[in-house]
């Protein structure tokens, strides 16, 4: 069964088809859908959707939220934990309470994460803040803001400064005087990978294989296995080759 809210109205507990909010909507209990779309204003506590859960409005949910696919261009509030089994898309703001796992995330907009976050491909040009492990085969993180993190895993870590296409139009003298982005994304703990490169990190640990510093940076040991290399503009307190 399909249900709609266009004024205001509540969902009770249950499981429905394509669920769609553009007024204002209270869903009660726990709900099992195919497809949510909320392009008004809905809350409630926990939600299952089998295919897509779309929020481009502002959606509140006091408990987990389960789905195939993730869409946020809107505000979404999870005060458990965020389960996608395939692609979760942030362009909006996403607030999670707790951990947050999916197989891709790409986000442009901004996330918050109460506990650990987990996926193969992250692929970061907006925010992210997270208070225990960000993890992924492959992490990129282009940033203009700073940024916090407990720790960071995976195979192949980036992170670097966003560059936007407007600082490479300025003119040489307008490009000297006004300085690119040195906010820093600051790592609590460590960072561990095989291939990492860094700008604008501060970090107390950086592990890898291939390691390299990049401007900015500041991190009290990195350790290294096969090659490193630090920028002159970085400061390094300690190398280890392991």
């Amino acid at each position: 069964m399909d249900i709609g809210i266009s004024g205001m109205g509540q969902i009770a507990a249950g499981e429905y088809e394509d669920i769609r909010i553009s007024g204002r909507g209270s869903l009660q209990g726990f709900i099992r859908c195919t497809n949510f779309h909320c392009s008004g204003s809905a809350s409630g506590d926990s939600i299952e959707c089998a295919q897509d859960f779309k929020v481009s409005g502002h959606a509140s949910f006091g408990n987990n939220i389960m789905s195939g696919n993730l869409t946020v261009s809107g505000f979404m509030s999870c005060k458990g934990n965020l389960t996608i089994e395939e692609k979760a898309t942030i362009s909006g703001s996403a607030s999670i309470g707790g951990s947050l796992k999916c197989r891709r995330l790409a986000a442009s907009g901004k996330i918050s994460v109460g506990a650990d976050a987990q996926a193969e491909i992250v692929d970061i040009s907006g925010s992210i803040n997270c208070v225990g492990l960000l993890n992924g085969e492959e992490i990129t993180i282009r940033h203009n803001q700073g940024m916090n993190i407990g720790s960071i895993g995976g195979s192949k870590i980036i992170i670097c400064r966003d560059i936007k296409n407007s600082v490479k139009r300025r003119l040489p003298l307008i490009s000297s005087l006004i300085k690119n982005n040195t906010e820093s994304v600051r790592i609590e703990n460590f960072i561990e990978g095989d291939v990492i490169a860094l700008e604008n990190v501060v970090a107390p640990t950086v592990s890898g294989r291939i390691v390299a510093i990049g401007e900015n940076c500041v991190i009290d040991l990195v350790r290294y296995s096969e090659q490193i290399e630090v920028s002159p503009d970085a400061k390094v307190l300690k190398t280890e080759k392991i």
